[in-house]
């Protein structure tokens, strides 16, 4: 009997072990992976992501997004929500978000894109193109990655009945003014907007006013909106 108490004595005591070391293993991966997970707020508001320490990648940059999303009916809310998930970023972190954000801004910079802005918002100068992207990255990383893909197929994202206002400009701001707050320094301190680059011209080939040229080139969209 003695020698199988001993037997289960070490057993439990291998287990007990194993889940120490399991439990540090997860939290290696919390802190230096760039994992993120949801905070737990007692007051009924949407969870705050909270993501680990190490660098923020363009993984976290999307989850942090896309929780922000779920509540885009109300862009007030959606700013408060991605507020609330990068004030628990260090300020390296959140100058990451705003690089990561400049590389996406830089990758919708097309012609075909703008053309569906155009289409869509009923006209799109340089400063209304930015906005449109700013409004196409706040809808999340699928949305973003499918219009991007095929610019016409925004006319099935969007909701049934007239256009809108397809644009969100404040959505530029919030990385810029989280990291401001952070250091209680001027946002156009933050290491990388020295180091942003902008292309003069977007990618493709420059889209045509003429009625029939856009009607071929975003059929959707123009059944859509080409009669307003």
């Amino acid at each position: 009997m003695q020698v199988n108490r001993g037997k289960e004595s070490g057993l439990k005591t291998m287990i007990i072990w194993g889940l120490l070391l399991a439990s540090l293993i997860f939290l290696a991966v919390r802190a230096f992976g760039g994992g993120v997970t949801e905070a737990r707020p007692s007051d009924g508001t949407p969870a705050p992501l909270v993501v680990g320490s190490g660098p923020l990648t363009q993984e976290s940059f999307w989850a942090l997004v896309d929780h922000s999303a779920a509540l885009e009916a109300d862009p007030d809310a959606q700013l408060a929500d991605l507020r609330a998930s990068l004030s628990r970023l260090s300020a390296s972190q959140i100058a990451d978000f705003e690089r990561i954000f400049d590389e996406t801004m830089r990758r919708s910079y097309s012609w075909d894109l703008w053309g569906a802005a155009y289409l869509a918002n009923g006209g799109a100068s340089d400063d209304g193109f930015e906005y449109f992207r700013c409004w196409l990255i706040s809808k999340g990383r699928s949305v973003f990655d499918k219009v991007v893909a095929s610019p016409d197929s925004l006319a099935d994202l969007l909701a049934p009945g007239g256009g809108g206002d397809y644009e969100f400009e404040e959505f530029a701001y919030v990385a810029r003014e989280a990291w401001q707050e952070k250091t209680g320094r001027d946002w156009n301190d933050m290491p990388v907007i020295a180091d942003m680059a902008y292309d003069n011209e977007p990618s493709g080939a420059a889209f045509s006013e003429d009625p029939a040229d856009l009607a071929k080139r975003y059929p959707k969209l123009w059944e859509r909106f080409g009669g307003e």
